[in-house]
């Protein structure tokens, strides 16, 4: 049951045009002030990360700012799929993902 409402969810995020796929996700220092402006950058504001792997910089420099998460493809549940605007997923991730819900 578990495993099919995640699929569902994921595809509706698909349907409704709030699921992106980067090639992977990375912050040169561990800097909260740089990833922040990287986020506004990209136009995003309130967003969720997916990574295959979580970088030590990437973690560091994301962890203080409010409207922003980054998780493991492993730690994603439905709440935070459903509790932020955009999702922004690496390939990598894609395909944990695929092997772990669809």
């Amino acid at each position: 049951m578990y495993r099919a409402g995640m699929a569902t969810i994921l595809s509706q995020l698909v349907r409704d045009e709030r699921l992106c796929v980067i090639e992977q996700l990375t912050a040169a220092t561990p800097k909260t002030k740089d990833f922040a402006e990287q986020v506004k950058n990209l136009g995003l504001e309130q967003v969720l990360f997916v990574t295959s792997q979580l970088d030590e910089n990437v973690y560091l420099s994301s962890r203080n700012l409010p409207n922003v998460l980054v998780l493991e493809a492993q730690q994603i549940d439905p709440y935070s799929l459903l509790r932020y605007k955009k999702v922004v997923v690496t390939k990598a991730a894609v395909a944990q993902l695929e092997e772990q819900w669809v």
